[in-house]
């Protein structure tokens, strides 16, 4: 029986609205869409066809992230 695998997605909403969807374990997985749902979907289909590729030329699974977490800078209004 095979393992499951669970992938984290990170999202970012552009200025014109769309949001890209970017999976940190596999380099160079990105998917996006005008909908968080289509951005969710594609980067399912995304993750599939990545690994399909590492498979089919033997390249070593899916990293795991050895930090996880969210940094965030604000600044402020006062130049």
């Amino acid at each position: 029986m095979k393992e499951n695998q669970e992938f984290e997605i990170n999202y970012f909403q552009d200025e014109d609205g769309r949001f890209t969807a970017e999976v940190p374990a596999i380099p160079g997985c990105i998917a996006w869409g005008e909908t968080l749902e289509e951005a969710y979907k594609n980067a399912i289909e995304a993750i599939e066809s990545c690994l399909e590729a590492r498979e089919k030329v033997g390249a070593s699974g899916p990293k795991t992230p050895r930090y996880a977490g969210l940094n965030v800078y604000r600044r402020t209004g006062d130049g």
